[in-house]
């Protein structure tokens, strides 16, 4: 039975993980299938600035190199300029870690999962010291949080990218880059987080981007997030700002702060950041859905507005549901200033499998990889595309040389599912064969008589020595009576858990927020 629940870059060893914040909530709220997960922030969500000019443009995490893949897509970038934090001069794709948001302009192949970029460019939501000394974390020790410039960051033990520091090593004071995405409560969901050179008061350069509101003079109210931030601008240069500086506008403000927990900036230069995409470019975006409409079917993407109405969209999974707080790529024609998307595709998903893995086979027709993976003796149909984070690959080796290396082996697998036994998948890396094996998702069936749940096509035992646990990993009241009542098939999110996979019982089962 089983249970469920960058790389080398600039000669570093990177850590990876991601960008689900958990919080602790009520059993109705864990039962609930909402697809919620990450959501932005409307206009202060520190989004994709300056998409503009015509032609192709993507906007996305890293998720590899040997080229440079965004959004599934294998850019070639040999003869391309890289922009980083505004800069040209001397800057390469060596700058980019996995995980780090960057816009890729040029052009797509007929494949649709290569192209050719003439220019790439990079900018972080936030950089600053941490600045509160008690870090919060999560029951599964997955998830930790704390605050930059008063903005509360979370940081993932799986699915952030560290360079220069880690999970467990990152503390009070560090002065960190971070790449990401905000929620719908605030918080920046870390996708990257790199440290730079030691904080000095007064002295070091922060950055944070947001919406400016209660301009008096040269002073003025920067929200980031939930948090809000004092601005002095008056030795700033604004130059890139036309027409001065009014509240409103989303600007990138650079500065000093004199504390490590200051949010008082004095501002040395304040740039204007555009948001919209120009008339009739071919725009590929990743991000938070907010503002979603079910009435119309339109939403927006760090405020860039998007319409899902056309009956010809092709949505992955098929079975997608629309809501605020769902992370997805979108893909479409910018038409009167509206993104108006032919393809959405989920881009993080709530199933995981950790399994050892039969061989690879290659799918030259579609350009995908498959395997399966073997949990409670029953088979799991993995599909990698060139969207999948794979974390083991190195920039020397081709998508399909690190793709095929994932057969026989130990595996851990997030995804979507696309049918029974059967998942598409987002982030796939090596483990070691002993560790514990995992399942996650939604129930598909339940059998109290037979002690069996039924989870993406398999059926797990439990029995008297199975626990089962709360949203907060704790016992749950009532043990497994009380725990089978709850489940609500097709809606409840579990991770089971297999330390003895020869016994054929769930050691654990945990109730997930979905």
């Amino acid at each position: 039975m089983s249970a469920w629940a960058f790389i080398i870059m600039n000669n570093k060893v990177q850590e990876k993980t991601m960008n689900t914040l958990l919080t602790k909530s009520t059993l109705s709220a864990a039962i609930a299938l909402t697809l919620v997960a990450c959501s932005g922030g409307g206009g202060s969500s520190g989004g994709v600035a300056g998409i503009g000019g015509s032609g192709y443009i993507s906007s996305g995490s890293v998720t590899g190199f040997g080229s440079v893949f965004v959004n599934g897509v294998e850019f070639e970038t040999d003869t391309a300029e890289f922009e980083i934090e505004g800069e040209t001069s001397g800057r390469s794709q060596t700058d980019l870690v996995e995980g780090m948001r960057v816009k890729v302009f040029g052009t797509i192949s007929d494949d649709g999962v290569t192209g050719t970029a003439t220019k790439v460019e990079f900018e972080d939501q936030l950089e600053g010291p941490v600045s509160s000394a008690t870090f919060t974390e999560d029951a599964d020790l997955e998830n930790k949080t704390f605050t930059v410039l008063g903005v509360t960051v979370n940081i993932n033990s799986v699915d952030t990218n560290f360079v220069g520091t880690t999970y467990d090593l990152i503390a009070s004071g560090d002065n960190i880059q971070i790449s990401g995405f905000f929620d719908d409560t605030g918080v920046l969901q870390a996708t990257a987080v790199v440290e730079k050179d030691a904080f000095v008061a007064g002295t070091t350069i922060i950055e944070a981007k947001g919406t400016i509101s209660a301009l008096s003079s040269n002073d003025f109210t920067l929200t980031v997030g939930s948090a809000t931030l004092t601005v002095n601008a008056d030795g700033a240069d604004t130059s890139q700002v036309t027409g001065g500086l009014a509240n409103g506008q989303f600007v990138e403000v650079k500065g000093t702060i004199t504390a490590v927990d200051g949010t008082s900036i004095s501002a040395t230069l304040v740039k204007l950041e555009d948001n919209n995409p120009a008339e009739g470019a071919e725009v590929e975006i990743e991000g938070i859905i907010t503002d979603f409409s079910a009435a119309t079917n339109t939403f927006k993407i760090d405020g860039i507005a998007i319409d899902a109405s056309s009956t010809t969209l092709t949505k992955t999974p098929s079975t997608l549901t629309l809501v605020d707080g769902i992370k997805v790529e979108v893909e479409g024609p910018v038409s009167n200033g509206v993104l108006q998307a032919n393809t959405l595709k989920l881009r993080e998903g709530n199933v995981k499998v950790y399994a050892p893995a039969s061989g690879v086979t290659e799918n030259t027709a579609d350009n995908t990889f498959t395997f399966t993976m073997t949990v409670s003796d029953d088979p799991v149909t993995v599909t990698v595309n060139k969207s999948t984070r794979l974390d083991d690959k190195v920039i020397t080796e081709t998508f399909a040389e690190a793709a095929t290396k994932l057969g026989n082996q130990f595996l851990r697998v997030r995804g979507i599912p696309d049918g029974t036994n059967s998942i598409i998948a987002t982030r796939a890396r090596i483990e070691q064969p002993d560790d514990d094996v995992i399942l996650q998702g939604v129930v598909d069936s339940k059998d109290s008589g037979n002690n069996t749940i039924t989870v993406l096509g398999i059926t797990v035992e439990v029995n008297g020595t199975t626990e089962f646990t709360d949203i907060d990993n704790t016992p749950f009241i009532g043990g497994q009576g009380n725990f089978f009542n709850g489940l609500v098939e097709g809606t409840t999110l579990v991770k089971i858990k297999d330390k003895d996979p020869v016994d054929g019982f769930a050691d654990e089962v945990e109730l997930q927020l979905p």
